[in-house]
């Protein structure tokens, strides 16, 4: 969050004829746009001294996620961003669908679109939000704007300061488009240089680890979401370890993968050729972990799925008041159940690569604590 409100502050700065408005249902500096907001300021009819506050204040602010969002669509003359906690932001939908559905009439008729196209950020998300309840682990908006034609709605799971600023960047290069973007709150490591974040946003993924050897790799993992990448980041230490032979790879952009229903999305899925090179043919053995409900993405990866060698993970309605850790663990997600699914596609022992303390951990026989405290996992 903290690259998003450095380059959207930067942007507008940068570009003071554009009319901003930002989108704020709540919390903003909570969500880190705090340089945004102190230059921005809420726009209140009282202003108190002190306070970021002003009478013609741009970010728009309401405990009402269908009037921010409105108030952001609305300005379609100038620069906008949107902000919201992921599981409320679901009340933006019917709004964000009906300027979805009107931008994608005006492609099939060839019509000019002058606007700038609308990031929605959605952030303290359902794996941020274990310590209040499963009203705040809902990943339901972004599942639904993958159902959305991926042309005029993108989808994006930046993981990193560089990343995020990228999907911004692409987001106000693009008009006509809702670009919604699922992007952690908390710090987060640097998983890609420049070069390397370049040849995610082109290509919509990237490979990020693959065993060196002379034999054929027929086992992929590969993540969607920050939170799942650290995961199976653990879970190839793991493979490396035992020998396991394997693949990496980070999805940024799903719809890019997906199989198109009409020649205006076809036009934005990677093409063939970058589809065999992050995905080829001979890696039949894939575990996918992701933000969403498996069952979303294995419906929109359809093309990625190779039967019964290829297991989808992810969020599976288990929730409650848990620690980050805790929340993996009962939605099945973390490193060692990538390592279960692992062994079962593979027809390998499972105990070849987990000790029996962290199966009987797996297994809820022991505390699922072993599993982060002794591999390294995220505290």
């Amino acid at each position: 969050m903290e690259g998003i409100d450095t380059y959207f502050h930067d942007t507008i700065k940068a570009n003071p004829q554009l009319r901003v408005r930002v989108g704020n249902p709540d919390e903003m500096r909570s969500n880190n746009l705090n340089r945004t907001l102190d230059l921005l300021k809420h726009r209140v009819t009282a202003p108190e001294e002190g306070v970021a506050e002003s009478l013609d204040g741009s970010v728009i602010t309401a405990l009402n996620e269908e009037a921010v969002i409105c108030a952001t669509l609305g300005n379609k003359g100038g620069i906008n961003l949107a902000c919201s906690y992921e599981a409320f932001a679901v009340k933006m939908l019917g709004a964000l669908r009906q300027d979805i559905i009107f931008s994608r009439n005006q492609r099939n008729l060839n019509q000019d679109q002058y606007w700038l196209s609308v990031p929605l950020v959605l952030t303290s998300h359902t794996w941020e939000n274990g310590k209040n309840e499963q009203s705040h682990q809902d990943p339901t908006l972004c599942e639904a704007l993958l159902g959305e034609m991926a042309d005029v709605s993108r989808v994006l799971f930046p993981v990193d300061y560089n990343s995020a600023q990228a999907c911004l960047r692409a987001a106000y290069g693009d008009h006509g488009g809702i670009w919604s973007l699922v992007t952690p709150k908390r710090p987060q490591p640097i998983y890609f240089d420049a070069a390397q974040t370049e040849r995610l946003m082109n290509d919509g993924a990237i490979k990020i680890f693959e065993t060196t050897t002379d034999k054929p790799i027929d086992l992929q993992l590969v993540a969607v979401g920050a939170y799942q990448l650290a995961q199976h980041l653990i879970a190839s230490k793991r493979l490396t370890e035992k020998g396991v032979s394997h693949n990496l790879t980070y999805i940024l952009d799903p719809s890019r993968f997906r199989s198109p229903r009409d020649e205006l999305e076809k036009a934005m899925c990677s093409p063939s050729d970058i589809v065999e090179k992050l995905f080829p043919a001979h890696m039949s053995k894939r575990i996918f972990l992701s933000h969403t409900r498996p069952e979303i993405l294995a419906g929109v990866l359809r093309p990625l799925d190779t039967g019964p060698q290829t297991k989808f993970l992810g969020y599976s309605n288990h929730g409650g008041t848990l620690c980050e850790n805790g929340l993996l663990y009962a939605n099945g997600s973390t490193w060692a159940h990538v390592i279960e699914a692992a062994a079962s596609i593979s027809h390998m022992d499972l105990s070849t690569l987990l000790s029996s303390s962290e199966v009987a951990a797996l297994q809820g026989k022991e505390d699922p604590a072993l599993l982060w405290s002794q591999q390294g996992g995220l505290q």
